[in-house]
């Protein structure tokens, strides 16, 4: 089985690695040469807070050409890239390819399933956590159980994958319904990310400080509200609660928003908090610490993107 990651973060770097040293077909795709080259060079490196360090030695290449016939294409990009990076990568696909999302956020499976087809498209949900250190170099920062679901329906076809993932130490599962487990997800991001970018903290302080932990509350009542709503049920009881829980069960990881600011990256704010302001203004909902907290986050991209030009028209 060929498997080719596109997009190789921190995440996609974590699936990759592990997958090729369970003896796997790998393909690390990414932009980043610098990353490409360390993994071809010295391998990729894993430190590890739930299992021992490790060294791995996937291929990863910048060129889209060697993810051609590829099994399995899991898209890791950032959500703001996914149509770009699936209109670029379908011709590459055969006739039994499988896109599968693991992204972020809400609106990638859509995105995939109109590009490759709803036979052709898998969505999933991961509780795994990475966070990228540098060139050939991430931290696994948190473990969890990772769902998949065929958007046909036909789960059958993901057989090979999910033991692929489970020979690779994840625990993988195939569910019928992953809806109430994509919103789940996506309001434990929408309490943690854009709270993370905007104080340029770690996940494990919003619970530790009055201020954080009440803009934490807020988004996530808010959202959950939304969920209602739409009529999805949630996997847990307690939402803040269990926002609060992944913060202290995480407590190091510095999210994937808060390193896209540190890198200076557009973020996935519209596909987190900025999907439950869609949402709410659909369903004649107000969510207005969502909706700040979404202005804020696109003010700052907007801010940095202008000093950046500036900068490169002066050099």
């Amino acid at each position: 089985m060929k498997i080719s990651v596109i997009g190789s973060g921190a995440m996609g770097s974590l699936f990759g690695g592990m997958l090729s040293a369970a003896g796997h077909e790998v393909v690390l795709f990414d932009i980043f040469q610098e990353h490409v080259d360390t993994v071809n060079s010295n391998g990729l490196s894993i430190e590890s807070v739930v299992a021992e360090n490790s060294i791995v030695h996937p291929f990863a290449s910048s060129k889209p050409e060697a993810v051609a016939d590829s099994d399995i294409m899991i898209f890791f990009v950032k959500s703001t890239a996914t149509r770009n990076a699936a209109e670029q990568f379908a011709p590459l696909a055969h006739s039994g390819t499988i896109a599968v999302t693991l992204q972020n956020g809400v609106g990638n499976e859509e995105i995939l399933r109109t590009v490759f087809g709803k036979e052709h498209t898998a969505a999933g949900v991961t509780s795994q956590g990475a966070t990228f250190i540098g060139p050939g170099k991430i931290r696994h920062a948190g473990s969890g159980p990772t769902y998949l679901c065929m958007s046909d329906g036909n789960n059958e076809r993901l057989g090979p994958f999910l033991s692929a993932l489970r020979e690779a130490g994840f625990e993988g599962h195939a569910k019928d319904d992953i809806d109430n487990l994509i919103w789940s997800k996506l309001i434990i991001n929408v309490g943690i990310n854009a709270l993370t970018a905007l104080t340029g903290q770690t996940n494990g302080t919003l619970p530790e400080h009055c201020e954080t932990d009440e803009l934490l509350v807020s988004l996530v009542e808010e959202a959950v509200a939304v969920t209602r709503k739409r009529g999805i049920e949630l996997t847990y009881k307690d939402p803040v609660e269990a926002v609060r829980d992944v913060c202290r069960k995480t407590s190091a990881n510095r999210s994937s928003m808060l390193q896209d600011f540190d890198r200076g990256k557009r973020t996935e704010i519209d596909f987190i908090n900025g999907a439950i302001v869609r949402e709410a203004k659909r369903l004649g909902m107000e969510v207005p610490v969502n909706k700040t907290v979404t202005r804020l986050i696109q003010s700052l991209e907007r801010i940095h993107s202008s000093t950046t030009e500036k900068k490169e028209e002066a050099q």
